[in-house]
């Protein structure tokens, strides 16, 4: 699709604001993009795009934690206001990947996990956030409603991490599991017990999860 000089200047707008995490003048160039009836999936694909050099600015010790969650919020409300032409057009973003992440159940704890899925969205990805104290039975019913790429579970404590498991062996009995990679976090966790129940990947903290979340991907 030829991009025009008046979408250009806006592309080129909303691309630097989302990277410098600025709220207004993105959804600014949002508000104008729709009312220019412009196509929204062309957009949406160059905020996606500042998403992905946030997240590098983070990996160089050039943002903070803070300044990613941020403008994660931002592509979030920028991606709502884009939605509803995005679905009459019958069109879709273009992402790295669809991943659902929750904390398991039994386990309130969300801090971590909402850290990691902020950085999953500023690298590119699709991100279904199902919060804490999510059901084994919720979370696999999710990935496969929304046909993800990778399950991301969270544990923060030894009590609930034996679900983690129980998702592996669920998407196993649902027949997605090669469909579907699982990666695990959390404080109890690591290594050795992601690899005795069968999970994908273990990732330490967030940059890492981006990490292999791309990695696994490639595979």
């Amino acid at each position: 699709m030829k991009i025009e000089s008046g979408q250009e200047k806006l592309l080129e707008k909303g691309y630097s604001s989302l990277v410098s995490v600025d709220e207004d003048g993105t959804l600014e160039v949002v508000r104008e993009w729709i009312k220019m009836d412009f196509d929204p999936l062309t957009l949406l694909n160059k905020l996606a795009d500042a998403m992905t050099e946030v997240g590098a600015r983070f990996e160089k010790m050039e943002y903070y934690l803070p300044q990613v969650m941020i403008a994660a919020d931002i592509m979030d409300a920028a991606s709502k206001k884009l939605a509803s032409k995005m679905s009459a057009a019958g069109e879709t973003a273009t992402y790295t990947g669809t991943v659902v992440i929750g904390t398991i159940e039994g386990d309130i704890h969300d801090l971590g996990k909402n850290i990691v899925a902020g950085m999953l969205k500023a690298s590119g990805f699709k991100v279904i956030n199902l919060g804490r104290d999510v059901p084994v039975s919720k979370m696999v019913a999710s990935a496969i409603e929304n046909k993800a790429d990778i399950v991301a579970g969270s544990a923060l404590m030894t009590s609930t991490m034996p679900y983690l498991g129980d998702v592996v062996k669920r998407l196993h009995d649902m027949g997605v599991r090669d469909q579907c990679k699982v990666m695990v976090g959390g404080a109890p966790i690591n290594q050795e017990y992601a690899d005795k129940i069968g999970a994908d990947a273990y990732a330490y903290n967030a940059l890492e999860a981006v990490e292999k979340a791309k990695k696994m991907l490639l595979k």
